[in-house]
């Protein structure tokens, strides 16, 4: 029994099963210390809150916003669940085709390997959502966009 405990946690370490964190967690991060990146072609940020880079290895979290006429084009996460929670404003997103609206206090469910995109029509008011990503990764694509510079109050 021994001899097939240890053999079958050796294949697992091997193949990859047993995660070790590469970098301590951190339990709380700040927004204001957190990475925030420009978006939908500078009309909208992501700030990357929780995630492999804080030591979270089973999901990451961030908050997104963006402002009216910003998009994020179809695309699919192959290996994360994404969700949305809504906290302010509205969007049109299409899922699987499927064309809904969300608003504030709205959450959004989406697969793994679920087509998405989302919509901030012309004249609506910003939006900002907290976005979770079961299994992380999708986040880091958002670091293509140019970094946002903390703000700093004067003496």
């Amino acid at each position: 029994m021994f001899r097939t405990s240890l053999l079958t946690a050796l294949l697992c370490v091997s193949a990859g099963c047993a995660r070790v964190p590469t970098v301590p967690v951190r339990h709380v991060v700040g927004s204001a210390e957190a990475p925030t990146f420009r978006i939908s072609q500078g009309k909208g940020t992501a700030i990357l809150l929780v995630n492999e880079e804080t030591g979270a290895r089973a999901a990451s979290m961030g908050i997104l916003e963006l402002q009216a006429g910003a998009g994020v084009p179809e695309h699919i996460h192959e290996h994360s669940v994404e969700m949305l929670y809504v906290e302010e404003g509205g969007a049109e997103m299409t899922i699987e085709g499927q064309t809904l609206p969300v608003k504030q206090g709205d959450a959004v469910y989406i697969p793994a390997g679920t087509r998405h995109s989302a919509r901030i029509p012309e004249g609506a008011q910003s939006f900002r959502a907290v976005q979770v990503y079961v299994g992380p990764g999708p986040e880091q694509r958002f670091r293509q966009g140019e970094p946002v510079k903390p703000v700093t109050s004067a003496p």
